[in-house]
């Protein structure tokens, strides 16, 4: 990626980008929308602050947040926002720091790719690059409101002064219906090369549009069609968000690793089993790789006596360092999204057979490997076949931002406890909206309890 594109990236991102709260302030040191729509470099510059944007910026909260929600992480500080989000409970308001990073940041990169679309069709340049805003643009948004409702219970599908809310399962068909133009458009004219190399030389478009397709289509229940659409993906191929170390740093290293950190990985990847007489942690299973993978497991540290004393680890994988790169998607959930839609449909072998492939993997493309044996859990039963693909996509899918989506889905009965719960496995269903959006927002809906 070019030095200068990144440079314009940052430049017209903090400029233009539009919120879903009422006030606007114009900012005159900003450029205008005909220096940065109105020509192809602009949409192109911006292509590349959007993804910049998101890649260095949104995926902190992403992973963060719901992390300290679903036990993933464990505190080592006293600071109120990682505190606040320990205890969980009714007592969590929108005005935590990290959850407004959550929403804002979303609503940034969901608002840049409204810009690129609205204005892509209005100017000329070759079809293949057209072809590559468009559909990147499209994918942006619907990851961003898709992320958005596996956080919050509703959300704006469009931003805008005044923007009305919409619920989950409605964003979550927007976000397929996005997905779906997407791959017409690069099935009726491929995306440029030149497009590629300049703006998404480390990412894998199509396949990543598949993999959130999928994603969603489980999410909405829509289970043929997250089976068909998982076989599609390409499970030898990469797809990463690529980062420099410098100026384009890796967040997760950033927040997790560097310096002296406030949260630290949970040794067991934070999974907490209900034993009947009260939650304990899961134990993993000697030998599974995947441990050895994500966390260096010769360094032993606790979290804060008040947050639960849980050991945890220094951080590796995909966040060791300020450079490594980060994927877009992992391909052993397109293996686990098989799965768990196989037995909602109650086709229980079958789903053994995904999970067994998960255990037993040992050339995954990134190197998650767990290098286990078959699982040997009752596969008649489907509430133990999905409890082992709960604990999978755990530590497979180890802070990727899915768990609290996982959890509220997986074990959909399950209530949070209203106040200072440091031992479940998940202590909201959903968050309270950023108070920045309710105080600007009159259409911004009423807060979850839990």
């Amino acid at each position: 990626m070019k030095h200068i594109f990144k440079i314009l990236g940052i430049f017209f991102l903090t400029g233009i980008l539009l919120y879903s709260c009422k006030k606007d302030f114009p900012n005159i040191n900003a450029p205008s929308d005909d220096q940065i729509f109105k020509n192809k470099d602009g949409l192109v510059a911006a292509s590349i602050g959007m993804i910049q944007h998101f890649s260095t910026s949104t995926l902190a909260p992403i992973v963060e947040i719901p992390g300290i929600t679903t036990r993933e992480f464990g505190v080592l500080s006293t600071y109120v926002t990682p505190m606040e989000l320990t205890y969980g409970g009714s007592a969590l308001s929108g005005e935590n720091s990290g959850i407004i990073r959550l929403w804002s940041r979303l609503l940034r990169d969901k608002g840049m790719a409204e810009n690129l679309l609205a204005n892509v069709d209005n100017v000329e340049m070759p079809a293949g690059t057209k072809t590559g805003i468009k559909a990147l643009a499209k994918f942006m948004k619907a990851m961003t409101l898709g992320y958005l409702v596996m956080d919050f219970e509703q959300a704006p599908i469009n931003n805008g002064v005044d923007a009305k809310f919409s619920d989950r399962t409605t964003v979550l068909n927007e976000a397929v219906k996005l997905l779906n133009s997407a791959l017409d458009d690069i099935s009726a004219q491929p995306i440029s090369d030149d497009f590629k190399s300049k703006v998404i030389p480390t990412i894998d478009l199509k396949n990543s549009i598949e993999a959130f397709l999928a994603r969603y289509y489980l999410y909405l229940g829509d289970y043929n069609n997250a089976i068909a659409t998982a076989d599609k993906v390409d499970l030898t191929a990469k797809s990463e968000w690529w980062y420099d170390g410098s100026e384009n740093k890796n967040p997760v290293f950033s927040f997790a690793v560097d310096g002296q950190p406030d949260t630290k990985p949970r040794w067991n990847f934070g999974i907490m089993i209900n034993s009947g007489a009260g939650y304990v942690e899961y134990q993993p299973e000697a030998g599974d790789g995947r441990l050895t993978f994500y966390m260096d497991t010769t360094v032993h540290e606790n979290a804060l006596p008040e947050f639960g004393s849980y050991e945890v680890h220094n951080l590796k994988g995909f966040f060791a360092n300020g450079n490594s790169k980060i994927p877009v998607y992992l391909p052993g959930e397109m293996l686990l999204i098989r799965a768990e839609a196989y037995a909602r449909e109650n086709k229980l072998p079958e789903a053994v057979s995904q999970i067994n492939l998960v255990r037993e993997k040992t050339n995954d493309v990134f190197g998650v490997d767990a290098g286990l044996g078959a699982w040997t859990g009752d596969a008649t039963s489907k509430t133990a076949i999905l409890n082992e693909i709960y604990i999978q996509r755990s530590i497979e899918l180890f802070m990727t931002g899915q768990r609290l989506e996982d959890s509220r889905r997986i074990h959909s009965s399950f209530v949070p406890g209203q106040n200072n719960d440091i031992v479940s496995e998940r202590n909201r269903n959903f968050y309270p909206y950023s108070y920045v959006e309710r105080n600007n927002n009159p259409n911004c809906p009423a807060d979850p309890n839990i």
